[in-house]
């Protein structure tokens, strides 16, 4: 499945926390301050997944990074998580014109 490299950090994150989410509520955008645990019902496991294949459309290697989990509690957290990967992903991609 392709998805745009041009989809919004907030619009990725909902994308997949609504695959994710057990129990999910009827407005659009979701609210930023929804919790993933006691809102949404993401257990833990399935936030870890959320979190790995976050970083797999953004091109970022969780794993390698070392992210903690702990702190992520809402649809907030995550779409400043997926900020930070987008930037990291821009800091690691080398420019052509620095090959040479």
């Amino acid at each position: 499945m392709s998805v745009a490299r041009s989809e919004a950090p907030e619009a990725r994150v909902e994308r997949l926390v609504l695959e994710y989410a057990q129990s999910v509520p009827t407005g659009r955008p979701l609210d930023s301050g929804l919790s993933l645990q006691n809102d949404l019902a993401i257990e833990s496991l399935s936030l870890v997944s959320l979190t790995l294949r976050l970083g797999d459309e953004l091109g970022v290697d969780v794993v390698e990074l070392g992210i903690e989990l702990g702190g992520v509690r809402t649809i907030g957290d995550l779409v400043a998580m997926a900020k930070t990967f987008t930037q990291l992903k821009s800091e690691q991609t080398p420019n052509r014109s620095d090959r040479t």
